[in-house]
């Protein structure tokens, strides 16, 4: 956006926090032309015969669960469970809900759908899906291709509606009260449930290169970015169990791309950045979570 933006870091918390921040009422406004209204790319993935897409859904029809119409080679499977690097990187896909875990497939609330995409994947992991978004526009696309989407929060559901699973992908930091969101979504799942959320890390390794041209900062979407602990604590606080951040696997690319682009909009000459080091950041990547640009997270209901 053209405006200035102030983002500040909790010295406590080490979260990220846009201040001040747009008037809750003139937040729809914002995503009148937001990324989720462009055209949705097939995968690669679903479309391409080569030899490693046929590896890759040999490896996501047995760990995923994901039917395709395309030839899959099953030797993907055990290739990339032999590489943990790809294998988190893969599993993060499908949200990492793995048929080893989730044997019987449930109800799937995504709460943020967007246009869907997750939704048409899920399906074809096996799962009911459901979804709901604060866009009108993406929530009528949704419809159009026979999705069952509503357009608000889990306020849009009955109270006795209740979900196996509900992610929120790159959602949490665009909310006004994030932990009431997640405190909502317990309330929302069945006993045995999961809730998975992926969002922006702000103590990322390519924050700290990038500063304000960090793209995962996106002001004024963004209104706070909590730090791994705070998500941690308040899953805890709402009653889940079993809390785990998960591994990424490699995945600096894209975003540190995006912020150098932004970078030289600023004019921040002075930010020295090469392959090597976001290879290097990869690499830190394989054996932490609390570097990466993402922050994967999950934990279950009692």
């Amino acid at each position: 956006m053209p405006d200035e933006w102030s983002i500040y870091r909790c010295s406590f918390c080490q979260s990220l926090f846009l201040n001040p921040r747009p008037a809750e009422e003139s937040l729809p406004a914002l995503y009148q032309d937001y990324l989720t209204h462009r055209a949705i790319e097939v995968e690669p993935v679903f479309t391409s015969d080569s030899l490693l897409w046929k590896l890759i859904r040999g490896f996501f029809s047995l760990r995923l669960g994901i039917k395709f119409d395309k030839k899959i080679f099953t030797l993907g499977y055990f290739l990339f469970m032999s590489v943990p690097p790809l294998r988190h990187k893969l599993d993060r896909f499908g949200r990492n809900l793995l048929t080893k875990k989730f044997k019987k497939k449930g109800r799937l609330l995504d709460l943020g759908c967007g246009a869907g995409d997750f939704l048409r994947l899920a399906i074809q992991m096996g799962w009911e899906t459901y979804g709901c978004d604060f866009d009108p526009i993406v929530v009528d696309k949704c419809r159009d291709n026979e999705l069952d989407v509503r357009l608000g929060d889990l306020n849009a559901f009955d109270a006795n509606e209740k979900f196996d699973v509900i992610t929120m992908n790159q959602v949490i930091e665009h909310v006004i009260n994030p932990q009431q969101i997640i405190k909502d979504c317990y309330q929302a799942l069945n006993h045995g449930g999961c809730l998975w959320i992926g969002t922006p890390n702000p103590n990322a390794s390519g924050a700290k290169l990038f500063g304000s041209a960090w793209a995962g900062l996106h002001p004024p979407y963004h209104l706070c970015i909590p730090s791994q602990n705070v998500l941690a604590r308040w899953l805890n606080d709402a009653g889940f169990c079993k809390i785990e951040i998960l591994q990424r696997g490699a995945h600096a690319k894209f975003n540190w791309e995006e912020s150098l682009k932004l970078s030289s909009k600023l004019g921040k000459e002075d930010i020295k950045f090469n392959k090597a080091k976001y290879m290097e950041a990869d690499l830190i990547n394989i054996f932490t979570q609390r570097r990466g640009e993402e922050t994967v997270i999950i934990g279950y209901k009692e």
